[in-house]
């Protein structure tokens, strides 16, 4: 799809047409550089011939080492071409290419605003969910399973983490680049295009310090629960603790009656058996009302 206005040309495509169309000497380029640094080993932006290249991936989340999607470009002051190699989610195009009065700004803004809008999405979801469940945990509702969901939520951010930074490197690589080439040679990109990419690097920044501190708050998380867990298990220890040592005279009077030497005064009493069970029960009284005026049992 081309879009063609004031500013830069803008040119997507796939890996497929690139091959087999009859190619520009911009698309030749790209094609040539995409054979040599294929995104799939190789993300970043370099100088080739008075214009920039640049290659990204991103991966699955649930399986760090598969691509679902990745993408090379050509930019220049002229115009912006981009092939994409692989899209399985269909990330690239869920919103069509700005076209009609749009300037340089609003046709970049087609391709990688997407990806910054799925990226704050994502962001956004997993900071209500991380929100509700240390609330859970503080409220002393302790799930056995909250250490595999943890886990889950720790790789989805580590996935996150290294693209979006691997991508803000490469917005990152644009601008200096650019800047470098100003102070040297002349510049590589009209303003309109630079001054984008600078606005887009700094929200890319911000995206990367919120996954970042997601990423921190799960480890508080985790330790919370890990402290919820050790707190429920010795509240459980406690009242264990506590029960076993209001019966523990029990053994005493049991053991003490158990002798049964001849010279036991109560052995022989009509009413001996009657005073042992009365004296077990008042002990056993004595014993929980102790425990329970220190607040053992809460």
């Amino acid at each position: 799809m081309m879009s063609e206005n004031r500013g830069i040309a803008v040119h997507i495509m796939g890996w497929e047409e690139l091959k087999q169309k009859e190619r520009s000497e911009s698309e030749e380029l790209l094609m040539q550089s995409v054979c040599r640094l294929e995104p799939s080993y190789w993300v970043g932006v370099k100088f080739l011939e008075n214009c920039l290249y640049g290659a990204f991936c991103f991966h699955e989340n649930a399986k760090v080492k598969r691509q679902i999607m990745s993408a090379a470009f050509l930019l220049n002051g002229q115009e912006f071409l981009m092939v994409v190699l692989k899209d399985e989610k269909n990330i690239l195009h869920r919103q069509p290419l700005s076209s009609g009065a749009g300037g340089t700004e609003e046709k970049l803004e087609s391709i990688f605003e997407i990806i910054l809008k799925l990226g704050q999405q994502a962001v956004e979801e997993m900071e209500k969910y991380l929100i509700e469940m240390e609330h859970e945990i503080v409220g002393g509702k302790i799930n056995r399973n909250r250490n595999r969901s943890i886990f889950e939520c720790k790789r989805l951010l580590t996935v996150w983490k290294n693209d979006y930074a691997q991508f803000l490197n490469m917005v990152e690589g644009i601008n200096g680049l650019q800047e470098k080439k100003k102070e040297t040679q002349g510049t590589v990109l009209n303003e309109e295009t630079a001054c984008y990419f600078r606005v887009y690097e700094n929200k890319l920044r911000h995206l990367t310090e919120e996954t970042q501190f997601l990423y921190e708050e799960l480890v508080h998380i985790r330790e919370a629960l890990d402290a919820a867990l050790s707190y429920e298990q010795n509240r459980i220890m406690k009242l264990f603790t506590t029960v076993t040592t209001i019966f523990m005279p029990l053994s005493l009077i049991a053991g003490w009656y158990g002798m049964n030497f001849q010279g036991m005064p109560e052995l022989g009493w009509k009413y001996g058996y009657l005073f042992v069970s009365v004296l077990s029960v008042l002990v056993v009284a004595a014993c929980f009302w102790f425990f329970r005026r220190k607040k053992l049992f809460s």
